[in-house]
């Protein structure tokens, strides 16, 4: 069993993938083929389930849903995460990759937020989660979620600055 988080300090959609995530195997690191996304259907919009690929470390989007994409302005799928590590995101990119790493090393979830630049100029928190998934017993993916509470379907991002995160 992992240790219990703060879930105070989850944002909505951040909780309800964590409480699904939990149930899947009792608290442990669930397997893949537990997750069905019929059981998590309006959270789908905001999903990214990625691969873990070692020697360097990698994070690769296997599958990104439609509001992610709307939001970064593209489709990520089959992108990798470090593609996008320069100018004012590299600190956020870092970040992220670090929280990554930690899931894949430990099987423990990770929250946390990072600021980012609208297309408008104003900066906006996104929360998001990193929750991961085994395959054939050894941790190679992860269900990842970004909760953009407080963001207007027109916008979209440009930067990213100073990261924060929490451990699970």
């Amino acid at each position: 069993m992992l240790p219990a988080p703060d879930q105070a300090t989850m944002r909505p959609n951040v909780r309800r993938l964590f409480t699904y995530w939990e149930g899947l195997a009792g608290g442990s690191t669930p397997e893949r083929q537990l997750v069905d996304p019929a059981d998590i259907v309006p959270l789908l919009p905001y999903l990214m389930l990625v691969e873990f690929s070692h020697d360097p470390f990698r994070v690769r989007y296997r599958l990104t849903g439609t509001r992610v994409d709307e939001l970064t302005g593209m489709n990520l799928t089959g992108r990798y995460l470090d593609e996008f590590r320069y100018g004012d995101g590299e600190a956020t990119i870092l970040h992220l990759e670090d929280g990554y790493r930690e899931c894949a090393a430990t099987g423990i979830p990770y929250h946390g937020l990072y600021d980012w630049k609208s297309s408008a100029g104003y900066m906006k928190q996104i929360a998001f989660g990193l929750f991961p998934l085994k395959v054939d017993g050894v941790i190679r993916q992860c269900l990842s979620i970004e909760d953009y509470t407080g963001i207007s379907p027109d916008t979209q991002m440009i930067t990213w600055s100073a990261p924060v995160s929490r451990k699970l």
